[in-house]
C-alpha cells in the first residue's frame, strides 16, 4: 500500500515538472514571437506540438494563436489559417487565454486568410498586411 502511494506521488511530481516545462517553453516561444524572432518561435512551438492536447484550455488557445501568427508572419498562409482557426475554436466566444488585442488581430488575420469563392486555399495574391508584418499591431506585455 505504501509503495503505491509513493509511486502515485512520484508520478504526480513528474507530471507537475512536465507542466512547468511546457509552460516555460510556451513562454519562450511567446517571447521570441514578441521580439519578431519568428523562426526561433516556430522552433519552440513545433517542439510543443505533441504537448498541446494535454494543455489546459487557456494555454492551448495561446499555443495555437502563437503558432498561427508565427506561421502568418513567416508567410505560411495555409498553416496560419489552420492554427488560427483552431485557436479561435478553443478560445471560444470569451476568448479564453487570449488578450483582447490578440483576439482582434486574430479575427482580422482570419478574415484576410479565409478562402473566398470556391477555392479552399487562403488568398495568396496579397502579401501580409504591412501592419501585421511590421509588428505595428503586435501586442507587447508581461508574461
Amino acid at each position: 500500500m505504501r509503495s503505491t502511494g509513493i509511486a502515485t506521488l512520484t508520478l504526480f511530481s513528474l507530471a507537475c515538472v512536465g507542466c512547468a516545462a511546457v509552460a516555460d517553453d510556451l513562454r519562450r516561444a511567446e517571447q521570441s514571437y514578441e521580439a519578431a524572432r519568428y523562426e526561433n518561435a516556430r522552433v519552440w512551438l513545433r517542439d510543443l506540438e505533441g504537448d498541446a492536447p494535454g494543455m489546459d484550455v487557456e494555454m492551448r488557445a495561446r499555443y495555437f494563436y502563437l503558432r498561427g501568427m508565427t506561421e502568418y508572419r513567416l508567410g505560411h498562409r495555409a498553416d496560419a489559417l489552420h492554427y488560427l482557426a483552431v485557436a479561435r475554436e478553443i478560445a471560444g466566444d470569451g476568448g479564453a487565454g487570449l488578450r483582447p488585442e490578440w483576439r482582434q488581430l486574430m479575427d482580422r488575420t482570419l478574415s484576410e486568410l479565409t478562402p473566398r469563392g470556391m477555392d479552399w486555399r487562403p488568398p495568396d495574391d496579397q502579401a501580409p498586411s504591412e501592419e501585421a508584418s511590421s509588428g505595428g499591431e503586435q501586442p507587447r506585455g508581461d508574461t
